[in-house]
């Protein structure tokens, strides 16, 4: 008889904090930042050199084709336009040789566009799938299956941003673009920061 008592109580002992407690489950997940970082940020600067270079172009034409249809005010801001598009693509060009060559970036305002966007999809990705924690498997990370590897959804998230950054007419000066994405950001809940890992 007092066996089963016993075992009662030492049963009811177990399961009341259970049941006291909500149950939160953790769901983990992982990415590869260095391949993140080292794919986007390729991408991301060809695909604005891209379409700058292709509005240049427009600019040019609608410059040289309108000419004499222009007045002095338009002729002027169209060129101002066209320079100040030239400024950026060249120093996305510069950034995009240093990168190549050395895989670093010289411009704060490329490298702070380029974290926030990668922020951004690890977020977005993470809330969508729903990951409580994103781990980074470059660190003292053991080992990880890859039905909760997120990086491929990381860089599907970015290669949309691409798709925008194509979709829209480029700004300059580019820190125009940061503020717009900052905005964006803003919505987000947690805002975190990366850490340059290419050193």
């Amino acid at each position: 008889m007092k066996r089963p008592i016993f075992l009662f109580i030492i049963v009811a002992v177990l399961l009341t904090p259970s049941l006291l407690l909500p149950l939160t489950l953790v769901r983990v997940g992982y990415i590869d930042l260095d391949l993140i970082i080292r794919t986007y940020t390729t991408k991301y600067l060809e695909t604005e050199i891209s379409v700058r270079s292709e509005y240049i172009t427009t600019l040019q034409q609608q410059y040289s084709s309108g000419y004499f249809d222009l007045t002095e005010g338009k002729r002027y801001d169209l060129q101002l336009s066209i320079d100040d598009q030239r400024e950026v693509l060249d120093m996305l060009h510069y950034n995009l040789f240093l990168w190549e060559n050395s895989g670093e970036l010289k411009d704060d305002i490329v490298y702070q566009i380029l974290q926030l966007n990668i922020m951004e999809a690890i977020q977005k990705t993470s809330q969508l799938e729903g990951f409580s924690l994103i781990l980074d498997n470059t660190g003292n990370f053991i080992y990880g299956s890859e039905d909760v590897n997120l990086t491929d959804k990381v860089l599907f998230r970015l290669d949309e941003k691409l798709l925008d950054i194509q979709n829209s007419e480029p700004k300059a000066p580019l820190s125009l673009e940061l503020e717009e994405d900052e905005a964006l950001d803003a919505t987000l809940s947690a805002p975190s920061t990366i850490e340059d890992t290419n050193d």
